[in-house]
């Protein structure tokens, strides 16, 4: 198994580093970290990032994507209020636009000999983050992701290992067993497989109060997967118990009045207080990393500082009896 933390390429990251490669190797040797999971492959550089570190590139997500690629251009206006928003969110006006761009990114992984990309599956309308009254089911986003994915790899050179990451937005939850193995068995492409989030997990049950009764949750669901538990590659770890700040925001947006502007001045902050990505405490969690052993475990947490980092590190390392 490989110890693992994400980074990505922005200037928040890297300024935290200084923008010192020798920073961030000595930081990944301090907390006997084995590799990068890299988000935002397209600002890699060398001089910053150790290649040889980079195991995993987490491609680009498009939260809001379904109604533009089925066409629906009145749903999408809702979502980007602009033509102009439309085109420079998705790089274009068509499918092909949204095809290309994880096409140019899988090659940079290629380029970077990443062993794994991971990809999103889900989709959410902007209001819908606030008052879940969603549009779409989980059939429909898998459906249309199975499309999507296809399309990407019908034509693509590489052997690459993409590995499906879960959300608690309709599509790929990973709670519903029949639909999860519907998803991977018809994603034509060979090599595949899921990275489970587990604080994704822990957000689609919102009579979660404690890490504990989290834990729990997470070991039946897993254990409910029977055999597609092979398909688990990889782990993002972190915690999220953000059930009491959900239930209370439901209902004051279930008529949403805020427009475009406001929600997306807002929008960044409400998603934090849903997904915390925060350190496990509680030692129960090593028995979900027994159970599924996984090639890939990445730390996957939302910090202010370095310093906050490293100690979110050393908190779930002891949780999970490696500090």
């Amino acid at each position: 198994m490989l110890k693992m933390i994400n980074l990505s390429t922005y200037n928040y990251d890297m300024e935290r580093y200084n923008n010192n490669y020798e920073n961030i190797n000595k930081f990944l040797k301090n907390h006997n970290i084995d590799a990068i999971e890299l988000f935002a492959p397209l600002g890699y550089s060398e001089e910053l990032i150790p290649k040889n570190k980079i195991k995993g590139i987490h491609l680009k997500h498009f939260p809001t994507w379904l109604d533009f690629w089925n066409g629906n251009k009145k749903g999408t206006l809702e979502d980007f209020d602009s033509e102009e928003n439309i085109t420079n969110n998705f790089g274009g006006n068509d499918k092909k636009a949204i095809i290309n761009q994880y096409k140019e990114e899988i090659k940079i992984a290629e380029s970077l000999n990443a062993e794994y990309v991971v990809f999103h599956v889900a989709n959410v309308k902007l209001k819908h983050c606030y008052n879940y009254n969603f549009t779409y089911t989980d059939k429909d986003v898998i459906d249309a992701t199975i499309e999507l994915v296809n399309e990407i790899f019908k034509d693509l050179d590489t052997d690459v290992t993409i590995l499906f990451e879960n959300l608690w937005w309709p599509g790929l939850r990973m709670v519903d067993k029949e639909l999860s193995k519907y998803f991977i068995e018809n994603i034509q492409y060979e090599n595949k497989g899921f990275m489970l989030d587990t604080g994704h997990l822990l957000n689609t049950n919102l009579n979660i109060s404690t890490e504990e009764e989290g834990i729990d949750y997470l070991l039946d669901t897993i254990n409910n997967l029977g055999e597609l538990k092979k398909y688990i590659k990889g782990i993002h770890l972190s915690k999220s118990i953000s059930s009491k700040y959900v239930k209370s925001q439901i209902p004051k947006y279930e008529n949403l009045k805020m427009d475009y502007n406001e929600i997306i001045n807002d929008i960044v902050f409400h998603i934090l207080k849903i997904d915390e990505h925060k350190p496990f405490t509680n030692k129960k969690i090593k028995t979900v990393i027994d159970i599924i052993s996984p090639k890939y475990l990445v730390d996957e947490f939302i910090t202010t500082s370095l310093d906050e980092l490293s100690d979110f590190i050393n908190i779930q390392d002891e949780a999970l009896g490696l500090y």
